[in-house]
Order: C-alpha cells, then sequence, then structure tokens
C-alpha cells in the first residue's frame, strides 16, 4: 500500500482528541497552505478560513456545535466561510480575480456571461450562491483534511452546528458572507473504530 492510500485509511471522523497534544504551528500552517491551494470553480477562490486554538475561543464555538466534545479537545478547529454577494457576477471581487484571464473589457464580459450563464443553468444564481460556494468550500477542506491524514494528524468533519449562531459570533453579514463547514484537527485520543464501506462494485460503474 503507498503512502497516500495509508494515510486514507487512516482517515476517521475523529470525535475526541488529545487536548494536550498540539499541531505545531508550522506544521498547521501547511496545511493551510494546501487549503489556499485547493482548486474552485472558475478559480474564483469563494471560501475563507476562521481557525480557533485558543481554549477560550474553542469553548465558545462549542456550544455552537451542539456542545459536541471534538470542539474544544481539538488542537485547532477551522470555520469555513464562503463569500455570497461578490460571487454574482458581476462584482468588483470577480472582476480583481479575472483580470489576468479577461485583461480586456470585452473578455471580462464574455467571462461573467459565461459564469452567469453557468450558475443559471446550475440553478445557483441571486438566493442559492452560497450553495455554489460552499461546494468549493467543501473541496478545499478535503484537501486539507488528505494532507493531515498524509501528515498523521486526526480530523472531523462537522455539519452539526448553529449555522446562524456561528455567522453572530463572527459578525457575519449573510448577504455578504455564510459559514460552510466546520473541521477540527488534531490528535485521537482513543483507537480508531473499525470503519465499514460499501464495496467497490456497489458504488462504481462502467460504460
Amino acid at each position: 500500500m503507498d503512502a497516500f492510500l495509508e494515510s486514507v485509511h487512516f482517515r476517521h471522523a475523529c470525535k475526541l482528541f488529545d487536548r494536550d497534544k498540539k499541531i505545531p504551528q508550522e506544521v498547521l500552517n501547511a496545511i493551510l497552505e494546501v487549503g489556499r491551494l485547493a482548486p474552485s470553480s472558475f478559480g474564483m477562490e469563494p471560501t475563507r478560513m476562521v481557525v480557533f486554538q485558543s481554549e477560550e475561543a474553542k469553548e465558545s464555538l462549542q456550544t455552537l456545535c451542539w456542545n459536541q466534545p471534538q470542539i474544544a479537545t481539538a488542537s485547532a478547529v477551522v470555520v469555513y466561510k464562503v463569500l455570497c454577494q461578490d460571487l454574482n457576477p458581476p462584482s468588483a471581487y470577480l472582476a480583481k480575480l479575472a483580470s489576468g484571464k479577461a485583461p480586456s473589457k470585452e473578455s471580462l464580459d464574455g467571462l461573467f456571461n459565461v459564469l452567469k450563464q453557468h450558475l443559471k443553468t446550475r440553478g445557483y444564481l441571486e438566493n442559492n450562491i452560497f450553495q455554489w460556494g460552499a461546494m468549493q468550500a467543501y473541496i478545499m477542506a478535503t484537501y486539507m483534511v488528505a494532507y493531515a491524514s498524509y501528515l498523521k494528524i486526526d480530523t472531523c468533519y462537522m455539519e452539526g452546528f448553529d449555522k446562524a449562531g456561528i455567522e453572530s459570533y463572527l459578525h457575519l453579514d449573510a448577504t455578504k458572507e455564510q459559514v460552510a463547514l466546520v473541521v477540527c484537527f488534531g490528535y485521537r485520543a482513543k483507537a480508531q473504530q473499525e470503519r465499514f464501506r460499501l464495496g467497490l462494485d456497489e458504488i462504481v460503474e462502467y460504460k
């Protein structure tokens, strides 16, 4: 088994971390850098991260995450928030990001039209734009979780949280930014339980 596949088997939803074992800051920075370099649709980079490290901050967040123990015991907790208003073309944010790909006004207008048609076809324009942004956040988080697992750092994806409560805690304007996902990073406090998965023949078909 190669090292990456071994790390995939290592990963599990860690429900309790070793509170006393901390991820070195340079290692956490490397994990965050992997997130920064992760792909996003049209290269629009809509995801932002808020890293909770202090005990006080994690305890405050825990009350907004159904009081689940992994929040308080993790070495670091990353809240992924996504842009909303700025993702609807045209916007100054999109124009800034697209300037290298579409240097002229005509090419920028063309790119905006393609993006707008794409979002419209997928049903993501305007009020549903958060859903498109959230998918990009999951891509970023998955890259970070995969790299963390390769480093033998445990993780836990979390969707059990008070979305509006976290947004209020972070003083977010929900028309501009919304919380998509929470992921814990740290070191397991107990052995991994046996994990069950469907077989390849049950989830894969060839044409």
